[in-house]
Order: structure tokens, then C-alpha cells, then sequence
């Protein structure tokens, strides 16, 4: 049995290993430093790291809750106010940390570490759909759901600046009209009163 202290110090333990990981996601080098070198500049043993996180996919998997949670903030599902407003707030998150943004796109560390909090993105914008447009058959919610999904995440609001030269306002701008473009279009149409 462990006492307070002893959980305290694991905790500052095992943060300062993320954090050590979450410089060299900035840097790009997250995909070849070692794990001993991430100990060592973490300040802990290498035996203690491994007690942490038995394996990189360990680590990798921590990385994710630790960068979604404590260094972003970001929502795991959706933010009240739907679709738009979690974009807004990623959005707004991100743009704080725009090495970090990059490097969760362009390296396999990175690409990992997003993609372990994605899924509950993921989920709730499947559940949105089927909330807004229950009418819808099953192929186009999924599709309505894909294209949201695509829409509402890092990858198309950095693509959107560099592919098409828009400032990360404009493209922020650009990916709300779509979302709000798409959310309309699964309204069901207003009964016409056909009584008179």
C-alpha cells in the first residue's frame, strides 16, 4: 500500500516524463529519442520510467490523456454548443502550442498521441448526427459524420493553411462555414401546410 506522499511523487514523477516527451513532440524528435534519454532528461531512473510505462506504446498512450487533458485542455467529446464550439475551442487551444499542433500531424509519435484522444471525438460527433438528423439513412449519417469529424480536427484546419495560404483565422473561418454549412443540411425540411 502506497502512502499520499509516495502517490504524489509518482505523479511528479511520471509528468515529468511527459513533459520531457512533450519537448521533444515540439522539437520533432519525439519519434527517436530513447527511452533512457527521456528518463534521464525527465530526471528520474530508467527503472523508474519503466515501472511508469512498461512499454513505449504505454507512454504513448499517457502522452495522449497528458497532452489532451493537462497541456491543451481539450474536451474528449464535445463542447457544449456542438460541433462548432469544440472546433472554436481546439482551435483556440492549439493555436497556443502551434509547434505541438504540427508535430501531432507530421510525426508518428505525434500521430499516435492524438489519435489515442480522437476517439472519443469521434464517437460524439457520430452521436451528434444521429441527434440532429435522425431522419437520415444510415449511409449518409455516416458520411455526415465522416466529413464532420474530418472537418472538426487539427488536420483540416493546418491543411487549410498550407495548402491554400489562409492565415489561421481564415482557415479556422473557412472550416465553421463548412461545419455549419453541412449541420444545415441535415435539418429535415419544413413540412409544406398543404390544409388550404
Amino acid at each position: 500500500m502506497t502512502t499520499p506522499l509516495q502517490d504524489r511523487r509518482a505523479a511528479l514523477g511520471r509528468d515529468a516524463v511527459l513533459d520531457a516527451l512533450v519537448v521533444h513532440l515540439e522539437a520533432g524528435t519525439a519519434d527517436s529519442i530513447s527511452m533512457e534519454d527521456l528518463a534521464r532528461e525527465a530526471g528520474v531512473s530508467r527503472r523508474t520510467l519503466y515501472r511508469y510505462f512498461p512499454t513505449r506504446a504505454d507512454l504513448i498512450a499517457a502522452a495522449g490523456d497528458f497532452v489532451r487533458g493537462k497541456v491543451l485542455a481539450i474536451e474528449p467529446g464535445l463542447a457544449a454548443g456542438g460541433i462548432p464550439a469544440s472546433f472554436r475551442a481546439g482551435v483556440a487551444r492549439t493555436q497556443a502550442r502551434p509547434q505541438l499542433a504540427r508535430a501531432l500531424l507530421a510525426t508518428e509519435s505525434g500521430r499516435a498521441v492524438r489519435g489515442s484522444f480522437r476517439r472519443a471525438r469521434v464517437d460524439a460527433i457520430r452521436r451528434e448526427v444521429a441527434a440532429l438528423a435522425p431522419h437520415l439513412p444510415k449511409r449518409e449519417a455516416e458520411r455526415a459524420a465522416a466529413l464532420l469529424t474530418y472537418l472538426c480536427s487539427l488536420n483540416a484546419w493546418v491543411s487549410l493553411q498550407d495548402e491554400s495560404g489562409l492565415s489561421p483565422e481564415r482557415a479556422e473561418d473557412a472550416v465553421l462555414w463548412a461545419i455549419e454549412l453541412i449541420q444545415r443540411e441535415l435539418q429535415p425540411e419544413p413540412r409544406k401546410d398543404t390544409s388550404r
